[in-house]
């Protein structure tokens, strides 16, 4: 641990070297052959649809959800609906609304994927001793508590720059 104060600047270079680290690893350890892909849009909306507690999403909510436009999420849905993993629900009073809801099999299709990621990552953390998993977890559930608070939108007068065309 260091002993100063950092800045902004500092954990925020922290916190996007520990995210591009975690999103490589989970991009090349955590993929399933002919499955869904951890790190696609379509996992992103198969995680959102099965949070428990919430009410079925409209298709625009969901693309205003997944940051994408209502015919990218059109032709992901087809393609999610081919694989019987999440189905269409037209709104009875008005047909123009469609809800989407997943599927029994796309429940179990995520679950199953979620297993293949903790066995992935259990495997990758057995070469820790008790003492380093025990400063992993604890920096992790404190992490997590913190992320709740995480909002790059706040505040509204901070400027996040130019990103550069690719």
């Amino acid at each position: 641990m260091t002993d100063h104060t950092p800045d902004y600047r500092t954990v925020g270079e922290h916190f996007l070297d520990f995210t591009i680290t975690f999103f490589n690893l989970a991009k090349s350890k955590y993929q399933q052959q002919n499955q869904i892909k951890a790190n696609s849009v379509g996992f992103q909306a198969l995680i959102l649809l099965n949070q428990t507690g919430r009410s079925a999403p409209t298709m625009s909510e969901l693309a205003a959800r997944l940051e994408i436009t209502k015919q990218q999420l059109t032709k992901l849905v087809n393609d999610l609906e081919e694989k019987q993993l999440v189905e269409r629900q037209h709104d009875h009073r008005n047909r123009r609304k469609v809800y989407l809801t997943i599927t029994p099999t796309g429940v179990r299709i995520v679950q199953q994927l979620k297993e293949a990621m903790l066995s992935c990552t259990m495997a990758g953390l057995s070469g820790f001793t008790r003492e380093e998993l025990s400063e992993m977890d604890d920096c992790l559930v404190r992490l997590s508590a913190l992320l709740d608070k995480f909002d790059p939108q706040k505040p509204q007068d901070m400027d996040c720059g130019d990103f550069p065309q690719i």
